[in-house]
This record gives structure tokens, C-alpha cells and sequence, in this order.
């Protein structure tokens, strides 16, 4: 379920970026966007095939809530996946 939301953020990451490239490039991302979009679903599909459904959307619920505090909560240093930066 992990790899899930891993692959799904990717997935948000080459969307945004995908119309601010030339066409080459675009098609290029919008490719890594595509498969990154099947591996979302790939791994989702496992986390229900081999756990209980419940305990699945339970588990996303709890990992998209600490994610969304991440995010918005400031961070001391900042990093690529980082909150909002501490101010200097």
C-alpha cells in the first residue's frame, strides 16, 4: 500500500509538469506518468489481493492523514519531500 502512494505521488509530481515542457519532453514524462500510474495500481491491487479490505482502507486513511500533516506542518530543514520550511 506503500508503493501505492509512492507511485500515485509521482504520478500528481509528472502531471503538473507534464504542459510546461516542450513536446518531446512532455511525451517523455507523460510516458513515466502513465506507468507510474499502472504501478499505483499494481501495488494497490496487491495490498487488497493479499490483505483484509478493511484493514486496507483503513491503513490508507491513516497514512493519507500523517501525510497531509507532513506537508503542511513546517520542517527545520528542508528536503525534497518536505513541509513548509521554517522560516531562516
Amino acid at each position: 500500500m506503500i508503493g501505492a502512494f509512492i507511485e500515485a505521488r509521482s504520478c500528481e509530481r509528472f502531471a503538473m509538469l507534464v504542459p510546461h515542457l516542450d513536446e518531446e519532453l512532455g511525451k517523455f514524462y507523460h510516458g513515466l506518468l502513465k506507468s507510474e500510474a499502472r504501478h499505483f495500481q499494481d501495488y494497490l491491487k496487491l495490498a487488497y489481493q493479499y490483505g483484509d479490505a478493511a484493514d486496507v482502507d483503513a491503513a490508507i486513511i491513516r497514512v493519507r492523514e500523517r501525510e497531509r500533516e507532513l506537508i503542511e506542518s513546517p520542517d527545520a530543514e528542508f528536503r525534497f519531500h518536505s513541509g513548509v520550511p521554517l522560516a531562516a
